[in-house]
Parts: C-alpha cells; sequence; structure tokens
C-alpha cells in the first residue's frame, strides 16, 4: 500500500559503435544504479560511468576563461587584461534504468570549424558497480555538429577507499581539421583520479590525448570539487587547457588549434551541477500555499510506525516492524524529499512539506531506501528481523 497525500572511419571506431548497441542491449538485463551526479565522484574533464535516473533532468554547466593581453595571468582578471569565456552546458534525461539522452553545447570551441559546437548523445551503462573495487562502465555514442563528427566513448571507473579512478577510450570520424588528404578520424585515450578529502570535498586531475590520426597536444585539467552539505548540488573550481566539455573538445589541449609561436593557454573556471529530481515539484509552482497533513486512519488491526523527515535525514534510519506493518514518513521539513527503494521496487512522488507516505510491509526482509533529491539520505526497513 503506498498513499502520498497532497570523415574516414577507423575500423576501431566501427567495434566501438558496435559495442554501444551490445550495451544499448544489455541494459535492460545487467544491474544499474543511478542517481544525482556530484562532482566529488568524477574528474573535471570524465564524465567516467554515471547515468541519471529514469525521468531525472540533470543540468550541469561549466564555465572555462583566459586572459588575453601582453604577459597578462590570472591576476590581471582585476586589471587591464580581457576576459575571452568559453561555457559548455550539459542536458540529460534519464529515458530508462541505466540509460539517458542529452545535449552537450559549447559556444566558444577553438578546435570546432564554428563556434557553436552542439553536441547530442546517447549514454548507456550496462554495468554499474556498487561495492568498493568494484568496476562501473558505460558506453556513449554522439554526433558533434560543428565538427560533423560521429563520436563514442567506452568510459570504465572503480572506488577504492577514498581514491577513485576513471579511463575512457574514444573514437571520432573528424576529430578537428587537417590538411586536405589527410585522414581526420583519430582515437583517443583518457584517464584520471580523484582523491576525497572528507564527505565534501576531493581533489581530481585527468589527462587525455590523441593516440591514433592527427598531431594534438595532450589535455590536462586539476580540480577542487565541492559538496554543498545537505542539498544533492556541487560545484567545482578548476585549471585545464581544455576550452570544451565536448568529446573531442576535452581530448585535445586547445594549443593544437594556435599558430606555432604562441603558448598554450591554461583555462581557469567553475562548474555547477543542478539535478532536478524528476518533474513533480515544479507543479507546485502554480500551487501556492501551506500543505495541509493529512493522514489517514489505517484499518483496523494494523500496526502502523511512523517515521519523521527533519533536518534533511530520516530521524531513524534503521526501522524493525513485524510483518504486516505500515511505516508511515512525514515530511517535517520545509523541502521536499522522497522515500524511495533501492531496487526501484517500491517508493513515494515528492513528498512535499507536511506531506506523508505510508508503505505497508507484508514480507519478511531488509529493504533499503533512499531520498532522490538527497541521495545521502538512506535507511533500511527490517521485517520480522
Amino acid at each position: 500500500m503506498t498513499v502520498v497525500s497532497g570523415g574516414s572511419r577507423p575500423r576501431s571506431f566501427i567495434l566501438l559503435l558496435a559495442g554501444i548497441a551490445f550495451a544499448g542491449l544489455g541494459s535492460a538485463v545487467l544491474p544499474t544504479a543511478a542517481d544525482a551526479q556530484p562532482l566529488t565522484e568524477r574528474t573535471p574533464n570524465l564524465a567516467g560511468a554515471w547515468v541519471t535516473s529514469p525521468g531525472n533532468l540533470h543540468f550541469q554547466f561549466a564555465h572555462r576563461f583566459q586572459t588575453v593581453g601582453e604577459d597578462a595571468d590570472i591576476g590581471d582578471i582585476f586589471d587591464d587584461a580581457e576576459i575571452v569565456n568559453y561555457p559548455t552546458f550539459d542536458l540529460a534525461l534519464g529515458l530508462f534504468s541505466g540509460g539517458m539522452a542529452g545535449v552537450r553545447y559549447s559556444s566558444n570551441s577553438p578546435g570546432a570549424a564554428k563556434a557553436n559546437e552542439w553536441q547530442p548523445y546517447l549514454k548507456v551503462a550496462p554495468l554499474r558497480g556498487v561495492t568498493d573495487g568494484a568496476l562501473s562502465m558505460a558506453l556513449t555514442g554522439a554526433w558533434n555538429s560543428a565538427k560533423k563528427s560521429l563520436d563514442g566513448e567506452v568510459a570504465v571507473e572503480s572506488r577504492a577507499g577514498p581514491m577513485l579512478f576513471s579511463g575512457a577510450a574514444r573514437a571520432f570520424t573528424s576529430v578537428f581539421e587537417v590538411e586536405e588528404g589527410e585522414s581526420d578520424g583519430a582515437l583517443a585515450l583518457a584517464g584520471g583520479a580523484g582523491v576525497r578529502i572528507n564527505r565534501y570535498i576531493t581533489l581530481a586531475g585527468d589527462v587525455a590525448g590523441i593516440v591514433a590520426g592527427p598531431d594534438a597536444d595532450a589535455a590536462w585539467s586539476a580540480g577542487l570539487h565541492v559538496g554543498i552539505p545537505f542539498t544533492p548540488h556541487t560545484f567545482s573550481i578548476m585549471a585545464t587547457n581544455v576550452a570544451s566539455g565536448t568529446l573531442s573538445g576535452s581530448s585535445a589541449g586547445a594549443g593544437t588549434f594556435l599558430p606555432d609561436g604562441f603558448s598554450a593557454p591554461v583555462y581557469w573556471g567553475f562548474e555547477v551541477t543542478v539535478p532536478f529530481s524528476g518533474f513533480a515539484r515544479w507543479g507546485r509552482i502554480f500551487s501556492p500555499g501551506d500543505p495541509v497533513e493529512e493522514i489517514a486512519a489505517a484499518p483496523a488491526g494494523v500496526r502502523v510506525v511512523e517515521v519523521d523527515i527533519a533536518q534533511v535525514a530520516y530521524r531513524e534510519s534503521e526501522i524493525r516492524v513485524p510483518p504486516g506493518t505500515v511505516v508511515r514518513w512525514i515530511n517535517r521539513d520545509p523541502i521536499g524529499h522522497t522515500v524511495t527503494a533501492d531496487d526501484g521496487s517500491w517508493g513515494s512522488a515528492l513528498i512535499g512539506p507536511g506531506e506523508v507516505f505510508e508503505q505497508r510491509f507484508d514480507e519478511s526482509g531488509a529493504y533499503s531506501f533512499y531520498c532522490i533529491p538527497h541521495p545521502f539520505m538512506t535507511g533500511v526497513v527490517i521485517v520480522g528481523g
């Protein structure tokens, strides 16, 4: 019972596309996990194996800039240096468990044939490790409108204690403009690592380079990633030699595209993530007013256990009840939460302030749950144990 109140195409690239197609079929049967991606779980230029949850809209904004002028450096942003901006927007929607579609847009890409670089993509995660040392994998197929390139990526990642390790193999039919008669298809490899200082802070960096195809400078980045306490939002500050956040843009240093004699720039910047966590909450904009808590009486003879949600936490994270019990969660916070089974078999819609969600548990066992907007909120109902 659930109740809520209120160019040339290398052979390697073809093999990569075949792997993506296989992953699309396999994602329906292989285990996956999805939630809002924090920047603290990735490196600056590698998205890793993460895929957002079904129905969730995820927005990511990376802003990078350089100072231009004679002998200009980062300190000159308060003086006479000209600032050139390189933003990348990423909007993705979860389509099914382990799969999402999105689009990246870079409005000022040095390596593209024109300034506006659009990259629609499909990403699937056929393997998602949830334990320490387990391997996760995701495959991405994309189209780069500015370079007229079909792109693909195989990404893997794993965590060992506070350490995060990630890697990627990428293929492009046209990585960037080259001399007439030369092949512009390319293969690239990337790798990165991060160390979690504490629950909210991660230091991370990565490198990437073209290993087959036109000559290019190696790409690198380093960043300080911070989670905002009690929210699903994160931000980072970084230094990098990459201006665009597309697959090809993050595979080659921007010095590749400068005339001889010009030094490669260092871009400084920041990035923020904004997971919308489903659309249910947005309809409330058109229904203003404080919700009224309405709790229906339980059927005669049914045991009810009430659990408050307050201060962005389940006040009882371990709930022990006999079979046949109704667990009633009451949201005492001024923000919305969910109670969602880890395996997706049951769960609430967004529970607004003062609203209630009930779930009846008839079978013995352990039922783990979490909050979609705030995935650090977790709990378990133990029935009959």
